[in-house]
């Protein structure tokens, strides 16, 4: 079995790749986004183990870009993160799983190996349902609009920007204002990290 991880995160990733190694796996390893696409482009793996963020870009964006090239390749997207709406999105782009990195490299294994798709919907209501709502001293702290907060909750609920203009009765353009705006504010750059802020302030 021919592998690629690509994750930001050296040490993890490179204790991953020495552990498939040792199962006699070929194994191919890089942390950036640029050097992912120049390492698929000239190979065919197997498997694809992607973070959801490598660097500020967004694995999402790595797996549409390469998706040509992965029409025999199982997508194993390897996260912190376990929300319903990355679920979702994994599914859509056409990934096969969704492990958090916190699973055991017997799943791991296991789901690479399989030919069934993994998406571990019960494990959502057992521990990463963090963002339920945004509270006073984060909207306070950040300087945050009322409508900057809604938008904030559609937004991890996976919402579209066309979906937030349909609930909030405005227009597109005037959420892709408010999310530029947000993401400034917050010091983020995308959804994904957007989850990461929440995990941090929102629940404090």
């Amino acid at each position: 079995m021919k592998v690629l991880i690509c994750d930001d995160h050296t040490i993890f990733c490179s204790s991953v790749a020495e552990t498939l190694k040792a199962k006699e796996m070929y194994v191919d390893t890089c942390f950036t986004y640029d050097s992912c696409v120049e390492l698929v482009k000239s190979n065919v793996y197997d498997v694809f183990i992607c973070d959801l963020n490598i660097g500020n870009k967004d694995g999402f964006e790595l797996v549409r870009e390469l998706s040509v090239f992965f029409e025999k390749t199982r997508i194993i997207f390897l996260s912190a993160y376990y929300e319903p709406f990355l679920i979702d999105k994994a599914q859509k782009i056409g990934a096969n799983a969704f492990l958090t990195k916190d699973c055991s490299m017997e799943t791991l294994i296991d789901v690479m190996f399989s030919k069934n798709q993994h998406f571990d919907i019960e494990k959502i209501n057992e521990k990463y349902s963090y963002f339920n709502q945004v509270d006073k001293n984060v909207t306070h702290k950040f300087k945050l609009s009322k409508q900057e907060k809604e938008i904030i909750k559609l937004i991890l609920e996976g919402k579209t920007s066309k979906e937030i203009a349909d609930v909030l009765f405005i227009s597109k353009h005037t959420v892709d204002t408010h999310r530029t705006n947000i993401y400034k504010k917050l010091e983020v750059s995308n959804a994904v990290s957007l989850i990461q802020f929440a995990k941090l302030y929102l629940n404090q």
